[in-house]
């Protein structure tokens, strides 16, 4: 129960909050880390990324940050309790709605640029989720248990030091936070009669490792473009930078040129248009690269190191030492669409690099160099064996780092295939191809560890013809 000299504390806290964030409210950008983690999408006519936008109404229950020599306390209240650490996460913030409120919306001022949002809910049975959103920016859902002693500990949505967010929302200004319990299956908000706590934390800033491999966000090297914090490194991986531009914020285009060297363009767009969206997201990036048919991407920024995630690749377009002009431009998904007014401090960047060398094997390539979770690996040993041999196995390198690169080429028509990779007695990843279609290629990091064997199984389908491909990259 709360004392009178609390409920006056949280009376005056409540109407400080209302007079200071009146109208405080900025639009926003997807984040790199959630709950399901979505893959930047590329077509030749188009695509559409998934955000959300959900209001909140109802101010919550806090508590001060406790001094950072001292492990902070759990919050309860009601019989419900905010743990003060999840993992190596620690809690800054703790909320707890009353029954029959799914809503909750409140100041906040972030202190530092990596936290994560853990949450639990009540709500009828079925799939449901706590949907964060920080000055208006979707941040990412949080999966409950539906329970008061339940607790997902192993689900949050993370803003981590190189989400674009930052770019709008910097550490130590006043934020609005909205918190709704929604369906995860349809996506909406679950209607009334529920209930949500959760808590804001600190989480160490380094990016999530796998299996032990080292992980980081790269660092910023020589020959980098930067512009208003987004960054086009030089080198990632075995690519290099052709040319890039970030146009100033609000604007619809960039324009630049570069000579050609008769290599391969990967492509790498970077857009906020499309923060304050989930569903039917308004705005798509269109890239004209020299002439022919332009081509178009998805309207999102997952981090502000622009060419770290997945991108396209295509030939170039004219001959090597031929001048490339390239145009991206910010336009509506659909032409019947009536678009919002585009937000004052949205971004919109451009960057194409050349292709580094690649490994052909059956029409799938292997690049010579790759970057994964902010490191350089190069190619060192590949073993191929025919599809319908099923199967195909190496040993790991003993005592550093590797990366596994794992898939095939298109193993015809005997079924839908579904083949699984296990590095010594774990199961590291399963894969699925249609029939006769591909798996691709696949990326398994480690850290340093004796030896193991490395097995590719086509667990399902009967292959008729392909390769199998599994292959070895060591710290470069």
């Amino acid at each position: 129960m709360m004392n009178l000299q609390d409920l006056r504390d949280e009376l005056a806290t409540r109407a400080a909050d209302a007079d200071q964030h009146t109208g405080d409210l900025r639009p926003g950008v997807q984040q790199k880390i959630r709950r399901t983690k979505q893959r930047r999408t590329f077509t030749a006519l188009g695509v559409v990324a998934v955000l959300a936008a959900v209001a909140a109404t109802l101010v919550p229950t806090t508590r001060p940050v406790p001094p950072a020599d001292n492990p902070p306390e759990d919050y309860t209240r009601d019989g419900l309790t905010v743990p003060g650490t999840v993992g190596s996460d620690k809690l800054l913030k703790a909320w707890i709605g009353d029954h029959g409120q799914n809503k909750l919306t409140f100041a906040w001022t972030p202190t530092t640029n990596s936290i994560t949002f853990h949450a639990n809910c009540e709500t009828a049975p079925g799939m449901s989720a706590v949907r964060f959103r920080i000055n208006g920016w979707y941040v990412g859902d949080a999966t409950c248990d539906t329970g008061p002693q339940a607790w997902a500990m192993d689900s949050g949505a993370t803003l981590t030091p190189d989400s674009a967010f930052w770019l709008a929302s910097p550490v130590g200004k006043p934020a609005q936070v909205s918190a709704e319990l929604i369906d995860l299956e349809s996506g909406r908000p679950a209607g009334t009669g529920g209930r949500v706590w959760f808590g804001i934390y600190s989480t160490p800033p380094d990016p999530p490792s796998s299996n032990g491999a080292p992980a980081r966000l790269a660092p910023v090297d020589a020959g980098a473009y930067q512009k208003d914090g987004v960054v086009y490194r030089k080198t990632v991986g075995g690519n290099t930078l052709a040319a890039a531009r970030v146009a100033d914020p609000g604007r619809l285009d960039v324009r630049f040129s570069f000579t050609a060297t008769g290599a391969r363009l990967a492509l790498r767009p970077f857009c906020t248009a499309n923060a304050r969206t989930y569903d039917d997201p308004p705005y798509t990036v269109e890239m004209r690269v020299g002439p022919g048919q332009p081509f178009k991407a998805t309207c999102e920024a997952n981090s502000t190191d622009a060419a770290a995630g997945g991108g396209l690749t295509i030939a170039s377009p004219v001959p090597a030492g031929q001048r490339v002009d390239v145009v991206a431009k910010v336009v509506p998904t659909s032409p019947k669409l009536v678009l919002p007014d585009l937000p004052p401090d949205a971004l919109l960047g451009m960057g194409v690099y050349f292709e580094g060398p690649q490994r052909v094997i059956d029409g799938m390539e292997l690049p010579e160099q790759t970057e994964v979770a902010g490191y350089r690996y190069r190619l060192a040993e590949v073993k191929t064996a025919p599809g319908p041999d099923r199967s195909i196995s190496t040993d790991t390198p003993a005592d550093q780092p590797y990366v596994v690169a794992y898939g095939g080429s298109p193993l015809g028509t005997g079924g839908g295939f579904r083949a699984s990779l296990t590095v010594g007695k774990t199961e590291a990843s399963v894969g699925l191809a249609p029939d006769a279609g591909g798996m691709g290629i696949g990326w398994d990091a480690h850290g340093a560890a004796p030896t193991e064997r490395a097995t590719l199984t086509v667990a399902e389908g009967k292959p008729t013809k392909g390769t199998l491909i599994l292959a070895i990259y060591l710290p470069d």
